[in-house]
C-alpha cells in the first residue's frame, strides 16, 4: 500500500486476539492509522464459522518505515458492532430486514469528516481513543460493550437466574405439562 492510500481488510478473530499476534498488530500500529474496526458476526462469511473483523486503515506518509513509525496516530478510532448483515447466517442465506451495516457505513462516513468532535448516533458504535489499540493487547472491540449493552442491543440474550424452589418449580410445571402431552397421545391413539 502506498503512503496515504486506504485499505478495508478483513480479518479473523485471532489476529484481533492472539497474544503471539502482538507484532503484527505493532506493523499495523507503525505502518498506519487505524481509522476503524468494525465487528462482524459469526459466520458471516459463508464456510468461515468464526468472527471476524473490517480494519479500515490508511498507511501513514512518510518514505520509510523509520518515518511512519516515528508519526504517531493522534485521532480516536470508529468501533461498530453488526450483529446482523441482511441475510440469515446459515447455509440458506435468505434476505432478512435488518441489517447493521448500511448504518455502519453512514457513521463511519460522519466520522470520517469530523474525527475528533464526531459524537456517535447508534448504541452499536463507540469510539475509542488510540491508546486502547496496544498492540501487547486484544483488539477485539466486542469486549469494549457491556453484557447489560449487548442485551439491549439485541447481540445477547438476557439470562434469567432461579433460585432453587423456582428451578423446582419450573421442573414439576414440565413434568406436568409432558405427562398431560402423554395421555393426549394415547388417548388419540
Amino acid at each position: 500500500m502506498k503512503p496515504g492510500r486506504k485499505a478495508f481488510v478483513i480479518v479473523p478473530d485471532g489476529i484481533m486476539n492472539r497474544i503471539n499476534e502482538f507484532k503484527l498488530r505493532q506493523f499495523v500500529r507503525d505502518e498506519c492509522i487505524i481509522d476503524a474496526v468494525v465487528s462482524l458476526p459469526v459466520n458471516a462469511f459463508y464456510t468461515t464459522p468464526k468472527k471476524t473483523y473490517v480494519l479500515a486503515l490508511t498507511k501513514k506518509r512518510g518514505a520509510t518505515s523509520t518515518d511512519r513509525r516515528a508519526a504517531p496516530q493522534t485521532h480516536p478510532v470508529y468501533t461498530y458492532i453488526v450483529s446482523s448483515i441482511g441475510e440469515t447466517l446459515d447455509v440458506n442465506r435468505f434476505p432478512i430486514p435488518t441489517n447493521n451495516l448500511p448504518e455502519a457505513v453512514a457513521g463511519f462516513n460522519q466520522f470520517k469528516g469530523a474525527k475528533d468532535a464526531f459524537k456517535p448516533a447508534s448504541a452499536r458504535c463507540k469510539i475509542q481513543p488510540i491508546e486502547a489499540f496496544d498492540p501487547r493487547a486484544h483488539w477485539s472491540v466486542d469486549r469494549w460493550w457491556t453484557r447489560e449493552e449487548k442485551v439491549e442491543l439485541g447481540i445477547e440474550e438476557a439470562s434469567t437466574v432461579l433460585t432453587v424452589e423456582e428451578f423446582k418449580e419450573r421442573i414439576k410445571e414440565t413434568i406436568s405439562t409432558i405427562a398431560d402431552l402423554q395421555r393426549e397421545l394415547e388417548a388419540s391413539a
